[in-house]
Order: structure tokens, then C-alpha cells, then sequence
């Protein structure tokens, strides 16, 4: 190769460098490890999920970010509710939107960010039994709260609440892979329990891996 071959290829390298740096919109797909914290973790386990969002960039080191997530969550085992014979067997999903603005460290080899926003956050939870009878099921974060005894079948079905909360978080960029870590919390509905008032808020901790295009 030339001097001059080498040279028109090198530049060309650093347009096209410099071309993915000045590019006003960053797409992001990845896959999610949602934890549950606090309350939500007393029910539920680790799920995993999928992410899509897009990064507008209004600077070279500020954007405003939009994420879509959807999750599976685990449970903390069936739970057994007498007078059943049989456990009641959850099945929760969590999904939400967010917007959140980002602040991004000079460009390097390894990038670190931060975001904090906003979002719109879905739980649903979906209750199954094979027993019959009566049953008494009080639990915010199911979603259901029935004091006295009542048929198993007013008890199971799939219940969802649409809330708005807030996330904050971190993680850094190399090339074109990322990884981060957000804290959300999300409002929740009032239940009336034995033991008085509960709001069942949601507390999650999502680590996301991905690439952005």
C-alpha cells in the first residue's frame, strides 16, 4: 500500500469515527436482569426481560434517552393459603417506558454515563389454584386484597395497575456494546389490610446489557 493509498484510508477511518460520534440519534437493544427490592422482593425473584430504546443526542455529551422494557419476574416459591390443599401459583410481568436525560462523559475507549427520568411503569400479576372452596388473599403486591373468605375463583385471574415513577442510574459505553444499572420506583393502588393502609409500591434494580447502533 502507498503512502498516499494509506493516508485517503485513514482518513476515511477517522470521517466515518467521527460521522458515528456526530450522529443525532443512537439506537439500543438489549436484554435485562430485573431484581425486585424491598416489598416487590418478599414476593418476587429476578426475571429476565428485553430493552429497545433510542438516545437522542442534543450534545456531544448530553441526550435524552426512551426505553421500553419488558420482564418476566420469579417468585418466591407458591404460597400456601389455607384452607386450600393446593398453593396459590403467581405468575407477576413488569413493563414500562421511561424518558430520562443522560449525561455522558468525553468520548474514550470506555464511556461512562448517567441517566435519570421519568417512566410509566405495568405490573400485572396472574393467580392460579387448583383448590376449590373459600379462601381469604390479602397481599398489595399481588394485587388483591379480600379479607374475608371468598370463592378461589373471585380470587384468581390476572390483575394489573398502570403507574408513574421515577429511575436513576449509571453504566458505561465501549464501541458498541453497553452496560448499565437503574434503580425505579414506581407508585402502586392502596389497599386496606389487616394490618392498615398499603401502598404497593414497586422498588426494581434492572441490569441491562446491549448494543447500540
Amino acid at each position: 500500500m502507498t503512502r498516499a493509498a494509506a493516508l485517503s484510508l485513514a482518513a476515511v477511518l477517522a470521517a466515518g469515527s467521527a460521522s458515528a460520534q456526530d450522529r443525532p440519534l443512537t439506537i439500543t437493544l438489549g436484554g435485562a436482569a430485573v431484581g425486585p427490592l424491598s416489598d416487590s422482593a418478599d414476593r418476587f425473584r429476578t426475571g429476565f426481560g428485553a430493552t429497545i430504546g433510542a438516545t437522542w443526542h442534543t450534545s456531544l455529551q448530553t441526550g435524552i434517552r426512551v426505553d421500553y422494557v419488558w420482564s418476566r419476574l420469579g417468585v418466591q416459591g407458591d404460597w400456601p393459603v389455607e384452607p386450600l390443599a393446593a398453593p396459590i401459583a403467581v405468575k407477576p410481568r413488569i413493563q414500562f417506558l421511561t424518558a430520562a436525560f443522560a449525561f455522558q462523559a468525553p468520548p474514550a475507549k470506555i464511556q461512562p454515563y448517567a441517566l435519570a427520568g421519568v417512566g410509566i411503569y405495568r405490573r400485572s400479576v396472574t393467580l392460579g389454584s387448583s383448590g376449590t372452596g373459600t379462601v381469604s388473599v390479602c397481599d398489595p403486591w399481588w394485587l388483591v386484597c379480600d379479607p374475608q373468605a371468598v370463592a378461589v375463583n373471585r380470587v384468581t385471574g390476572s390483575r394489573s395497575t398502570t403507574d408513574l415513577g421515577l429511575n436513576v442510574g449509571a453504566g458505561f459505553r465501549s464501541g458498541r456494546f453497553f452496560a448499565e444499572i437503574r434503580f425505579h420506583f414506581t407508585w402502586g393502588p392502596t389497599f386496606t389490610t389487616a394490618s392498615g393502609t398499603r401502598t404497593a409500591t414497586g422498588k426494581f434494580l434492572p441490569l441491562t446489557l446491549g448494543v447500540m447502533f
